[in-house]
């Protein structure tokens, strides 16, 4: 298992008696895993811990232990911390309005893995080799010398599992697996988390994703694919946000496609895209181009304009990406 590396990072948690825990709007599992297992263990070593996230936890996480402590930032003091720890945000505005607490707190802290962050706290831990920010942690609990137990194991499974897409995308290595072992170690009942998380799915998901299967398109010759799903779509469903989350992820799972992209186009004057590839083309580069960010494999982008002047754009960076690549 490899080693912690920001020194000044792990003292200042053992320094600090109170810490504001947060992490990324649209929380996925790999943010909501990674937060809850970081706050058991700061816990374990006598701190005061307020976890918290600007949007609500998704329904298939609520299991979690802890979820139902997270809480909105709103009406949070910041004088009552000592340090702030942002968990998988790759920016931070990605914390949305948890960033306005964190700037008053005297000492910013992160842990990230995504490639494209830009350090932005006061002492950060970013591996962007690490395939979830839950194997960070992980590594975190080692140095801190904090035994991990059951509570924590299903949050870190939760965690690694989801970002690696059930260990099947790239980064998956040794080391995760090692971390599954001591997971597993703790007495983790792996079957109800798994089920949980990789196999239940929602009326409101399974009806979106119908449309979006139903309307796939094929792109560059049989090298891409673009699914999407529309405003009426969400109304037919009576879906959240949450319920499109993986759907993207079906678009690469046809023979000879190398890159796809899923647009949420459910809001009037705002696009979001989701973007999935095979190595060496990358999603990153795609997402950076029309300002988001993410890994190679796994990335994503939100343009404050309608889905019709923002598809063109998104073509034309998939275009240029796949070109780098014949």
């Amino acid at each position: 298992m490899k080693s912690f590396q920001n020194q000044e990072l792990l003292s200042a948690l053992k320094g600090a008696n109170s810490l504001f825990l947060c992490t990324h709007i649209m929380p996925d599992g790999d943010a909501i895993g990674s937060m809850l297992a970081a706050g058991l263990i700061l816990e374990k070593l006598g701190k005061r811990v307020v976890l918290s996230c600007a949007d609500e936890v998704p329904a298939r996480y609520r299991f979690l232990p802890g979820a139902d402590r997270i809480v909105p930032p709103q009406g949070l003091d910041p004088a009552s911390f000592d340090a702030a720890l942002s968990l998988d945000a790759a920016d931070g505005d990605r914390v949305g309005a948890c960033a306005g607490i964190c700037r008053q707190i005297p000492l910013t802290l992160q842990v990230d893995h995504h490639g494209t962050n830009p350090l932005y706290a006061a002492l950060n831990e970013v591996d962007a080799s690490a395939p979830a920010a839950g194997v960070i942690v992980a590594r975190m609990a080692q140095a801190l010398s904090v035994p991990l137990d059951r509570d924590i194991a299903v949050c870190l499974y939760t965690a690694i599992s989801t970002d690696t897409g059930n260990f099947c995308f790239s980064g998956v290595d040794g080391e995760t697996f090692e971390i599954m072992g001591r997971l597993m170690d703790t007495g983790m009942d792996i079957v109800a988390p798994a089920r949980q998380v990789h196999l239940m799915r929602s009326r409101e998901y399974l009806g979106l994703l119908g449309r979006a299967l139903e309307g796939m398109t094929f792109l560059f010759g049989g090298q891409a694919t673009l699914t999407r799903v529309s405003a009426r779509d969400f109304a037919d469903f009576n879906a959240l946000p949450e319920h499109s989350d993986g759907i993207v992820n079906y678009g690469l799972y046809i023979p000879g496609i190398r890159l796809t992209v899923f647009m949420d186009a459910h809001l009037p004057d705002q696009t979001k895209f989701s973007i999935r590839s095979i190595a060496p083309v990358s999603a990153q580069n795609i997402a950076k181009a029309l300002g988001g960010g993410g890994h190679i494999a796994a990335a994503g982008c939100t343009m404050n304009i309608p889905a019709d002047r923002a598809l063109p754009l998104m073509l034309a960076e998939m275009e240029k990406e796949l070109k780098r690549h014949a």
